[in-house]
């Protein structure tokens, strides 16, 4: 239901903003210009009476409180809607595969009975250090002469 709500809100902004354009356009800041003009003449005065310039300033005004009204509460809406929808990638859904246990490697077959070879186990070797690289030589410092 909310997301219903959210995209009909996005269709009224959307019929918002073309009202704002089209009362924008039928203004006319001189006898012979705005929409007004193109319609033939006084088409803002023909339907909004003699007082026509005050109406589309009161109407371009709350329009555009509406717009900017409704644009921030559809960008609140939208960001409340995107917290509650779990993320693929957010790190409380990631869970790591515990590693399984190691298994034993598989005994070659051997055409002897295993009673009779006796398996020594390998004797335990401390991990090998790698050779450190040789220190370069330092000269020896000398005082510089005095001038």
């Amino acid at each position: 239901m909310k997301d219903f709500l959210l995209y009909a809100s996005v269709v009224v902004l959307f019929l918002v903003c073309l009202l704002v354009v089209l009362i924008i356009l039928m203004q006319r800041p001189s006898a012979n210009a705005g929409m007004g003009s193109a319609l033939g003449g006084g088409a803002a005065e023909s339907v909004f009476g003699g007082e026509s310039a005050n109406v589309l300033s009161k109407m371009t005004t709350t329009l555009t409180v509406i717009l900017f009204i409704l644009s921030f509460g559809l960008y609140l809406g939208f960001v409340a809607r995107e917290k509650k929808v779990p993320s693929a990638i957010a790190p409380a859904a990631v869970t790591t595969p515990k590693p399984a246990a190691p298994e034993a490697p598989a005994a070659p077959a051997t055409t002897a009975p295993a009673a009779t070879t006796p398996v020594a186990p390998a004797p335990a070797t401390p991990a090998a250090k790698a050779p450190e690289a040789p220190k370069a030589p330092v000269a020896p410092v000398t005082p510089a002469p005095a001038k």
